[in-house]
């Protein structure tokens, strides 16, 4: 890397042709998928919003609730003829409890209350509407899953056995999986299991305060209490080893998991707060750098902050973004953020509402897509597709247009500083065909 040196203008055009690359191989997938679908046109939604600039409120969209449908119901019996939607992954026979996707896009895992975790092969989901997938019978009901940085193992929470079993996985779809390791004994009500990217350790929380750190093979490395009243959701980034927890606080703690250059582990320290909310943080979720995390609350509001500061000299993170959403103390709020930090998504019962990420602005909603409510929701590895499951069994996977639309912004904003003919004339090309591609998604509607 260190004798790599490209021109700024060059690395402009790289960006924008792989930016390029992976719209296009969306669209043509998802043409692919519509052509077979019929819908009246209709004129582009204009949602009534207001717009806001770094760190001014949103108000959210009022949500036109239409006569007749019920928290639960499907209005569409025909959900696959949504504009936005590209599949359903079926065969689970109790509620979805939690997912988890690798960074590469390869594999999504799912655990259910029917003692399974499934291991779904979506590298090529949009081509297949039958997707691959292997099956993990559970001796106990889970209530996390974990897939390794590698692809070669899942961690699972039983909570009734106070343990994490880890299983490695067959290497083609369908081949069995084997338990190789069992950390049992774990002290407390648990709750949450995950993986560090790098593989260097897992963390296991509890319900009450604690956070355990472990080696990958099980030996215990730091105990974390995290003074919150209670846990609610523990998470690891996707890179730069911070072990996130929210809880019955308004605020999330980051911690950060310290090594030496050669890899062995240090020590974990407590590297920042992100706070401002009125109420507790239900959900939070960081971009791929981990630059970015977003977070959404009980009082009703979600909150931006810009986390890539150098904490060791005490510098705080930056809010960047707040706006409100649809939801509050009553009904209970999932958010993701696209892995570039883009596209805000906050699931409140059975609907999506999309947000842009830097203005606050609203962008998009899909009502009605599960037949009960969302209980965990998460980007594609590209961010092109959004993943959502709940107590009906099914993951649903989604379109993520407004993540297309801040694509074509990008793009927009890099023609008015590019140089290169050729450069202007493929950026032009991509935002005609990517804002016709749009509008036929709406024109459907």
């Amino acid at each position: 890397m260190d004798d790599l040196v490209v021109g700024s203008s060059q690395t402009t055009i790289v960006v924008s042709l792989v930016g390029a690359m992976l719209v296009s191989v969306v669209i043509s997938l998802f043409y692919w998928l519509q052509s077979n679908k019929t819908s009246p046109a209709t004129p582009p939604p204009q949602p009534d919003t207001k717009t806001t600039t770094t760190n001014k409120k949103v108000i959210a969209p009022t949500k036109t609730v239409k006569k007749g449908t019920k928290k639960g119901a499907n209005p569409s019996s025909g959900i696959s003829n949504h504009p936005l939607y590209i599949n359903t992954l079926k065969g689970h026979t109790d509620s979805i409890v939690d997912i988890d996707k690798d960074l590469s896009g390869k594999l999504l895992a799912t655990l259910s209350n029917d003692r399974t975790v499934r291991i779904w092969h979506i590298k090529d989901m949009a081509k297949n509407k039958d997707v691959k997938y292997s099956r993990v019978p559970l001796e106990d009901v889970g209530s996390s899953v974990a897939l390794s940085p590698d692809n070669k193992a899942i961690a699972v929470l039983l909570p009734d056995a106070h343990a994490v079993n880890i299983y490695k996985l067959g290497k083609k779809p369908g081949e069995p999986a084997s338990l190789v390791l069992s950390i049992d004994d774990i002290k407390g009500d648990l709750k949450d299991v995950a993986i560090s990217p790098t593989g260097r350790f897992i963390i296991v929380s509890t319900i009450t305060t604690i956070v355990y750190v472990y080696t990958i093979k099980g030996d215990l490395l730091h105990t974390i209490d995290t003074a919150q009243g209670s846990n609610g959701q523990v998470s690891i980034s996707p890179c730069k080893d911070y072990i996130g927890v929210s809880g019955f606080t308004p605020e999330v703690h980051i911690w950060a998991v310290k090594h030496s250059s050669k890899g062995e582990y240090q020590q974990v320290v407590e590297a920042m707060d992100l706070s401002g909310h009125r109420s507790g943080v239900y959900s939070f979720d960081f971009s791929n750098d981990a630059g970015r995390v977003v977070t959404v609350s009980r009082d009703s509001t979600w909150r931006l902050y810009n986390i890539d500061v150098t904490w060791e000299l005490k510098e705080d993170p930056k809010l960047l973004t707040t706006g409100s959403y649809k939801g509050g103390k009553d009904s209970p709020a999932v958010v993701a953020l696209s892995p570039d930090g883009r596209v805000v998504a906050i699931a409140t019962e059975t609907s999506v509402n999309f947000y842009n990420a830097d203005s606050g602005e609203h962008m998009d909603c899909i009502d009605n897509i599960h037949s009960d409510e969302i209980t965990k929701m998460s980007f594609s590895d590209t961010g092109s597709y959004l993943y959502t499951c709940g107590t009906d069994k099914s993951v649903r996977v989604w379109l993520n247009r407004p993540g297309l639309q801040r694509q074509v912004e990008h793009w927009k904003e890099s023609l008015r500083t590019a140089t290169n003919a050729s450069h202007k004339d493929r950026l032009k090309e991509q935002i005609r065909e990517t804002e016709d591609f749009i509008d036929s998604t709406y024109s459907q509607q």
